[in-house]
């Protein structure tokens, strides 16, 4: 029931991320950002390999916001995860596509176990030709499933225009 609940919050986030419809801010050519992502993820595939451990593909969507400033604020994200669990550890691999009201897009990946690198690697519209990077944290949520589970990312990144 709380997968649910998350489900419909991040669903009515998102939509009030849109209609509010307010042209994004100029991004500056370089800065920095501190940012949080509430997102709800469903399992798309599972290869249970027994004893070994597992590979999974999930994809994720919800919302990103900035406490701290108007900055790469209010944007919905999509995100592909792919899961890998072995009998050393696991660890998660992201691809990322945030869009702002505008339509455009910011692209990112992330890796790691609990916490890792995340990189922005490119763009469109007022995101194009930017790259740079930072790092992550995830907090997940309770009442997760295999097929269905949320979590905070939180994330700092610094940018620069190529």
């Amino acid at each position: 029931m709380r997968s649910a609940i998350s489900t419909v919050v991040v669903l009515v986030l998102a939509q009030i991320s849109w209609e509010a419809g307010a042209t994004e801010p100029p991004l500056p050519k370089t800065g920095s950002a501190k940012l949080v992502a509430y997102a709800i993820c469903r399992s798309l595939a599972l290869v249970d390999m027994g004893p070994l451990g597992s590979q999974s593909s999930a994809e994720c969507v919800g919302i990103v916001t900035n406490k701290d400033s108007s900055t790469l604020n209010n944007l919905a994200i999509r995100c592909l995860e792919e899961a890998r669990t072995r009998a050393d550890g696991y660890s998660f691999t992201g691809t990322c596509a945030q869009t702002d009201a505008d339509g455009d897009k910011l692209f990112m990946t992330y890796e790691g176990p609990e916490s890792g690198p995340a990189m922005l690697i490119g763009g469109t519209g007022k995101y194009k030709d930017i790259e740079g990077g930072g790092s992550w944290t995830v907090t997940d949520a309770p009442g997760n499933t295999p097929t269905q589970f949320s979590f905070t990312l939180n994330y700092a990144v610094e940018w620069r225009f190529k």
